[in-house]
This record gives structure tokens, sequence and C-alpha cells, in this order.
């Protein structure tokens, strides 16, 4: 085989296209064209090529990862759902075809990596999003719990978290409903009211000792 051109990408001038034999093969990285010494009319091995193509796409998916994390913490799961979705969007762009093994140890990689560079903390993921939802949206133990296990984060960790940073469900409580009903009353026959902190996490129990306390006030 031999690679007959190599053309710069116009939206990305560090990266090439390379064509085998006149067909389009991948994309590559200038990095790459210079470590394999590649060049028009060169002849190439077909086992070179598919690790040239492989290390290429495993770099685009760990660029591609870091990117998204540098937006927002994320958890281990969310970023292997990500990747497993960026590949079905890139079939037929990044590369033709690719195995679910394939995909498998390019997610095992991009993982390895992150975690050795500390960008995938599951710990530091809950503490964050737990105090961000106390500061803005203000909810019950189980609901916290229930939104940190929608995110991938295993359930010790959670309810851990949860109750370290919640310590006072009560005051969390009047927070949430002072943000719906100012400054509003509540009694037992307030259905909707009762409705809305059941929905929000709040246990019976806490909520009729919230009410008691009011009546007393």
């Amino acid at each position: 085989m031999r690679v007959t051109k190599l053309v710069s990408q116009k939206r990305t001038p560090s990266r090439v296209n390379m064509y085998i034999d006149g067909d389009f093969h991948c994309g590559i990285s200038l990095d790459t064209v210079a470590k394999y010494s590649l060049y028009e009319g060169c002849e190439i091995e077909e086992e070179k090529l598919k690790n040239i193509a492989y290390n290429e796409i495993r770099s685009r998916f760990l660029t591609r990862t870091v990117e998204y994390i540098a937006r927002s913490l994320r958890t281990e799961y969310q970023v292997k759902r990500y990747i497993r979705e960026l590949s079905l969007k890139k079939k037929g762009k990044w590369f033709n075809d690719i195995s679910k093994e394939e995909i498998s140890k390019i997610t095992g990689y991009v993982i390895q990596k992150l975690n050795k560079y500390g960008y995938i903390d599951d710990e530091k993921y809950a503490i964050a999003f737990i105090q961000s939802r106390i500061k803005n949206r203000p909810r019950g133990k189980s609901v916290l719990i229930g939104e940190l296990l929608s995110k991938g984060v295993a359930r010790e960790l959670a309810e851990e978290k949860v109750n370290e940073l919640v310590e006072d469900e009560i005051s969390l409580l009047k927070k949430t409903y002072a943000k719906k009903f100012k400054e509003s009353k509540i009694t037992k026959e307030d259905r909707k009211k009762i409705e809305f902190l059941l929905r929000k996490g709040f246990s019976w129990d806490l909520i009729e000792q919230y009410i008691e306390d009011e009546s007393r006030e």
C-alpha cells in the first residue's frame, strides 16, 4: 500500500486527511505525520496503518472528552456515556467502522488517562452537586440521593455525602418552602403545599415537624 495524498484540513490546519492508494483512509495530526515519517508516495504496511488509525482515533476521543469535562464536572458514568454517543456520531467521519470491543478499549484508555490526572472524581462531583442544590435548588435527602444515582454516583458515596453535607434537613425544608410560598403559613390541611414538599424529597415526619413548629410560633 502507498500513501497517495496528504491534504490539510480546512477547519483544522493541524490535521491532514490521509489517502491510501487513492482512497480516503483517515484524518491524522501533523505530529503523527512526523512520528511515522509519512509523505506522499511512501509505502506503508497494513499493520502500521492500522496502528496509526487506531491511535489517532483514540487521541481524538481523549481530546473531545477533555473538552467535554472542561465545561463542567462529570461522573465516570457520564463520561462513558459521552464516549459511546460520540462514537455513534462520528462514525463515517472519524472512521468508517469500529467494533464495540475497540470502543470499549478506547473508553478504558480515556478513563484511565482522566483518572490519572484527576479530571474524573465522583466524590468531588457529588460534593459540588449537593452544595449547588442546597444553594440554588434545595431538595430533601432522598431526592438528592436519587439525583446523584441518576448521574452514576455509587449509592454508598451518594448517601455518605448527602448525610455529611445536609446535617440540618429541617432548615433545608424551611428554605425550600420559603422559596416557593414566601411567608405563607402551612397547616396539615394544605394538601398542595405538603405534596410539593414531598416531591422535593422531604419525609412526612419532617413536614409534620415543620407544621407543628409553625403552629407554635
